[in-house]
Formats: C-alpha cells, sequence, structure tokens
C-alpha cells in the first residue's frame, strides 16, 4: 500500500504545514487586485485582438475622416451635405471602436470605472452623429447629448490613463495621449486633426495585435 495515499498521514502532513505557517494555497493564487490581464463580465469579452482591431479600426477611419475634412472643410450651412454625411457614419462606427478598445484597455488598469465612462460617452455621442446622419440637420437635442458625452468621453479617458500609468502594464508613451485625442478628432478635426489621431491609433492597434501588451502585462504579474 503506497503510504502517500494513507489519509492519516495526509492529515499529519497538512497539520505540520500549518503549524510551520505554510499555506502553499494561498501564496500560489494571484491577487486580483495584482493580476494583470484582469478578468471581468464586461471587460473579459474584450481580449487584446479585439481592442487592436477596434484600434486600428477607429484610426484607420480617423485618417480617411481627417483627409476628406481637410480636403473638403464644411461650411457654415447648417443642411448636412451627402459628403459629410458619410463622414458621420464613419465616425459614428469609429467611436463604437473607440468603446471597444477603452473596455479592452480596462484589462490591464488599476480599475474599470474610467475605460467605462468613456466608451458609454462615445456611444452616447453616437446618437447624435446617428440622427444628424439620418435627418441630414443637427437635431435640437443635438448640444446637450454632445456635450454630456464628450464630457464622459474626457473625464473617462483621463481615469484611464491614471490608471493604466500606476499599473504600469502599458508603456507611458501609449498611455499619456488617450485623454488627449478629442482635441484633434473634434475640436482640429476641419484642419484634419484626425490624422495624427489616427497615426497613434494605428500604432496601439498594432501593439495590441502583435501581444506586446499582453506579454508585457504577464512579465509584469509574474514577478
Amino acid at each position: 500500500m503506497n503510504p502517500t495515499s494513507d489519509p492519516v498521514l495526509d492529515a499529519r502532513a497538512r497539520a505540520a504545514e500549518f503549524a510551520a505557517g505554510s499555506n502553499p494555497t494561498r501564496e500560489s493564487r494571484p491577487s486580483a487586485m495584482r493580476a494583470y490581464p484582469r478578468t471581468g463580465r464586461l471587460i473579459g469579452r474584450v481580449n487584446a485582438r479585439l481592442a487592436g482591431l477596434a484600434a486600428v479600426t477607429a484610426g484607420g477611419l480617423s485618417i480617411v475622416i481627417g483627409v476628406l475634412q481637410f480636403l473638403f472643410p464644411q461650411d457654415e450651412d447648417p443642411a448636412i451635405d451627402p459628403r459629410t454625411r458619410v463622414i458621420l457614419a464613419m465616425f459614428t462606427i469609429s467611436l463604437w471602436a473607440f468603446a471597444v478598445l477603452f473596455v479592452g484597455l480596462a484589462r490591464y488598469a488599476r480599475s474599470s470605472w474610467g475605460a467605462v465612462t468613456a466608451a458609454t460617452g462615445t456611444v452616447l455621442l453616437t446618437v447624435g452623429t446617428i440622427t444628424s446622419a439620418v435627418n441630414g440637420i443637427d437635431l435640437e437635442f443635438f448640444p446637450a447629448v454632445a456635450m454630456l458625452a464628450n464630457a464622459m468621453w474626457l473625464v473617462g479617458a483621463i481615469a484611464l490613463c491614471v490608471s493604466l500609468v500606476r499599473a504600469k502594464r502599458v508603456s507611458l508613451w501609449l498611455a499619456l495621449p488617450i485623454p488627449f485625442l478629442q482635441v484633434p478628432l473634434l475640436f482640429l478635426s476641419q484642419v484634419g486633426g484626425g490624422v495624427p489621431a489616427g497615426t497613434f491609433l494605428l500604432i496601439l492597434g498594432g501593439v495590441l495585435l502583435a501581444g506586446r501588451i499582453e506579454g508585457r502585462a504577464r512579465r509584469l504579474a509574474s514577478r
């Protein structure tokens, strides 16, 4: 009979380990607060590849929009012409891609609320872009929706950036530009601001797709 299968000896061994102060089960289990990439009902659905594809999508569309708006700036006529409707449609898709990207980046942050807030803001903004594209003019509620959506986007992006920097799983040069993307995309859109913003997003997407952020997070978490 194999002595290691004897329940009496097993109980004595466990008692000896307890007396010595060892707890291998607890020590071998990584803390949920320190484990990266983090998991969750929402952020667990967006892996690095999906987040990378979202970043590439948003980046590519932002560059196309930036070029179009630079070459054909919109006049002050409140009526939306067919070309601007196409731009609004592309911008809507990019905003949804931003939401996916933010949720994906939350896997490497200390908390998720900033990413969820920013993602909610970008999705909310699509309510205005879709209705404007369909109706050919900005509806009365658009300014209020846009103000709330942009505020949520900005506050969430800042919180996400801070959380990423504190977690140290994402390089600073990738985390710090995130809160500033609104400036070229919204306020400098008529002068081609989407081009530099889109270029950064393409780089971020490439890093995510290459698995560099995932690998960095796992290496640091294993230390």
